[in-house]
């Protein structure tokens, strides 16, 4: 009789260890299950925390060599909301020097634009079931150019604030990040020098990491 209550005893432990650690799953380990990890919570149901929701990343944009050359940088924080939505503030900074040459050929330091900015934008996931990772993207974006004639001294600036619309595909890595390939349509643009400054063109091409 007492070895019947030790083997019923040891088999409700393992029982009571097993559900706990189907419980605690991680949402990462539903991958090796064949499904796609929870984004936002775990698989019983409970919220995941705050943090265990934020991206981090970030791309660089506007590299270009020679004449002009330009480089920058655009850091994000997302935000997964829901299972389907994300949420996010961006940042941009970019540096662009134009060189001109003098009657012997020499190259001297012509323009410099200092071009920094911030945006907002949400993006939601609208047929995962047919084409999963593929969101729309809409965003507001406001950015500001400073300009410096490196002949005269002389620096002027200006303003311009664009909503943009279009999708964005994201390939995960994990969870919490993935290589974005965003496609907008800039629906502020102007055929004036500072949108062709800033943008080139009415259509945006993007890849970041977040």
């Amino acid at each position: 009789m007492n070895y019947i209550r030790k083997v019923l005893f040891i088999t409700a432990l393992l029982s009571s260890s097993l559900a706990f650690g189907q419980l605690t799953e991680d949402p990462e380990d539903r991958r090796d299950q064949g499904r796609d990890p929870l984004k936002t919570q775990t698989p019983e149901g409970r919220p995941l925390p705050f943090g265990q929701r934020l991206r981090f990343g970030g791309g660089i944009n506007g590299f270009r060599f020679g004449n002009p050359f330009s480089l920058g940088i655009s850091p994000v924080i997302a935000y997964q909301a829901t299972e389907r939505m994300i949420i996010g503030i961006g940042g941009s900074y970019t540096y662009t020097r134009y060189k001109g040459y003098t009657n012997t050929g020499a190259a001297v330091p012509l323009l410099t634009y200092n071009q920094y900015g911030g945006r907002g934008f949400i993006m939601y996931e609208f047929i995962p079931s047919i084409l999963p990772n593929l969101y729309l993207h809409g965003e507001l974006e406001s950015t500001t150019v400073q300009q410096t004639d490196n002949q005269s001294g002389r620096t002027a600036s200006d303003a311009l604030t664009s909503p943009l619309v279009g999708v964005t595909y994201s390939q995960p890595i994990s969870r919490r990040f993935g290589v974005n390939l965003t496609a907008l349509y800039n629906l502020n643009y102007n055929d004036n020098s500072l949108a062709r400054t800033i943008y080139g063109s009415p259509f945006v091409l993007r890849l970041s990491f977040f």
